[in-house]
């Protein structure tokens, strides 16, 4: 969740890309109101993603496995704020200009209330 910002909510490897690996960020935080706060959330939960994938947080929980490219995946619980969007797509090109492959993409999904936990 957004609020955990020290948390990697998911990860994942795709059997067709083998060699990156994807980390998730379950955003189920609503856009209509304190859109800046939101924003920030945002921003330092992304920073801290960025971070774990430099320190090479991820070798513990992939038994050493090393990567050549990395993706960050956003699941939004609702369409995003176009500030949101403008932000992500400035955040890429940060990440670009500074030679880290790491790619960003975004999805709205629609929490499911009728899942039963574990």
């Amino acid at each position: 969740m957004i609020y955990e910002l020290e948390k990697i909510d998911l990860i994942t490897i795709d059997k067709t890309k083998p060699l990156e690996l994807c980390l998730g960020i379950s955003d189920d935080v609503q856009w209509e109101h304190h859109v800046e706060e939101h924003l920030l959330l945002l921003q330092e939960k992304m920073n801290n993603y960025v971070t774990y994938i430099i320190n090479k947080g991820y070798l513990t929980k992939t038994n050493g496995r090393e990567f050549e490219s990395f993706s960050i995946n956003i699941y939004f619980a609702e369409i995003p704020e176009e500030r949101a969007i403008s932000f992500l797509q400035s955040f890429q090109d940060i990440l670009i200009g500074d030679g880290l492959p790491i790619t960003i993409t975004c999805e709205v999904v629609e929490p499911d209330y009728n899942q039963k936990e574990k």
